[in-house]
């Protein structure tokens, strides 16, 4: 992904950031200059949701500049404080994507998992290439909502809320921007990352030049190319040291800690003789969705006291928040050696499955930009009468992670995540 640069009223703002999560909660700002040394930027960012910490990265040359505000920041931020409407009520939300029409023509593209933007979750293009983006990580399932311009409702989305890029930046009473100092892109260093080097070679090339003037062309030809092939090197030793840092199953609950914890938990099957239409859980939180049947709202309060409930009066639901610590930092095994034994024992259950590839971030051309050294794999299931602890203790293998347990119609289905190399 490319950096790219729009204006909204007066002030500039930078799309396309390279995003990792920080890991060092009293150490944010140190953590984020030496990832971003290490990955050869010179400009960042840090933004905070929930219990999230992220860096933006970029670098100068290629357009981004000092002071220049982070529209992906900015956004997230915004849903962090508001929430979003979906399972019938207004409340935190972790996974969603968004879509926005730019004031310059072009489109917004944001994708944000676990509240963490993916590395290529902040995107702005053409709308064709956006679309395109948004209903390929659709498909994928697993999120929360969609977020995007009014024009997008009619392509069906389910839980999307209509809202414009402009409606998610903060305003003062007059209407106008409210900025925020920490929107702003702030230098890495004092100086940009390239300059000393650029200096140093410059300093090489005039010694060089001196001291070597003569030289055939073939000769330098030969030494730049040898110094291409070592600062490459250089480069792929780099970024390889960053994506030890950014093993994002490492942070989730192993399947069998998520699946007994939301069991564990279940405790509002027939509250106040509510009937139960559905219970979701992640390492977040739980939720909960009754249609009232022949009871009534007072039963179900002598219950939840907390229960929503909608204008009808026949539907209602709850949520509380839950904490899991995470797992291990496994290490991981090859997309065969995981996929096909997992595949082979749930096909011997007779359990329906999907597994679906999810995309690599793509390269600028150039080798610039960071690249994991592992596969992902989006999975779904259901459980058809086996019990929940029983698949949990099947997928409860290196890099296997659930992040959604659902029980709906008497039947309990899991989506999750699968990591491998």
């Amino acid at each position: 992904m490319a950096i790219y640069v729009t204006k909204i009223e007066q002030y500039k703002f930078v799309c396309g950031l390279f995003w990792q999560s920080l890991s060092r909660p009293r150490e944010l700002k140190k953590e984020a200059i030496d990832l971003g040394r290490k990955i050869d930027s010179d400009l960042m960012v840090i933004r905070m949701d929930h219990s999230t910490a992220q860096a933006g990265f970029a670098q100068t040359r290629e357009g981004a500049r000092r002071a220049m505000f982070s529209l992906a920041a900015i956004v997230s931020k915004t849903l962090v404080i508001e929430g979003a409407f979906y399972d019938g009520e207004q409340q935190p939300v972790h996974n969603w994507l968004g879509a926005f029409a730019l004031p310059d023509g072009n489109w917004l593209y944001l994708a944000v998992r676990n509240a963490n933007f993916l590395p290529n979750g902040d995107f702005a293009g053409s709308k064709e290439e956006v679309l395109e983006r948004l209903q390929s990580d659709y498909a994928l399932g697993g999120w929360n909502v969609v977020i995007g311009d009014p024009e997008l409702a009619e392509l069906g989305f389910h839980n999307f809320n209509a809202r414009t890029i402009g409606t998610l930046i903060p305003r003062k009473k007059d209407g106008t921007i409210r900025p925020h100092k920490w929107w702003g892109l702030y230098q890495i260093d004092g100086l940009p990352a390239w300059l000393p080097a650029a200096l140093g070679v410059a300093g090489v090339a005039l010694v060089a030049t001196v001291a070597l003037f003569g030289w055939r062309y073939e000769q330098r030809k030969k030494s730049d190319a040898e110094n291409e092939r070592a600062m490459a090197v250089a480069r792929e030793n780099i970024l390889r040291q960053a994506s030890a840092a950014a093993h994002p199953w490492s942070k989730s609950p192993s399947p069998t800690a998520l699946v007994s914890a939301c069991q564990g938990r279940f405790d509002h099957i027939t509250a106040g003789g509510w009937q139960l239409e559905s219970y979701t859980c992640t390492p977040d939180q739980q939720s909960y969705a009754w249609v009232r049947g022949n009871s009534t709202i007072a039963l179900l309060r002598a219950q939840v006291p907390a229960a929503v409930i909608d204008n009808s009066g026949d539907k209602a639901s709850y949520a509380r928040p839950i904490r899991l610590a995470p797992g291990r930092n496994d290490e991981l095994r090859g997309a065969q050696q995981t996929l096909e034994p997992l595949m082979s024992h749930l096909q011997s259950l007779g359990l329906p499955f999907k597994i679906v590839p999810v995309e690599a971030p793509k390269s600028d051309g150039g080798g610039q930009r960071w690249q994991p050294d592992w596969k992902s794999f989006l999975f779904s299931l259901n459980a058809r009468g086996v019990a929940p602890g029983d698949i949990a203790t099947i997928l409860n293998r290196p890099g296997i992670r659930v992040e959604k347990l659902v029980y709906r119609g008497a039947e309990w289905s899991m989506e999750g995540t699968i990591y491998a190399k």
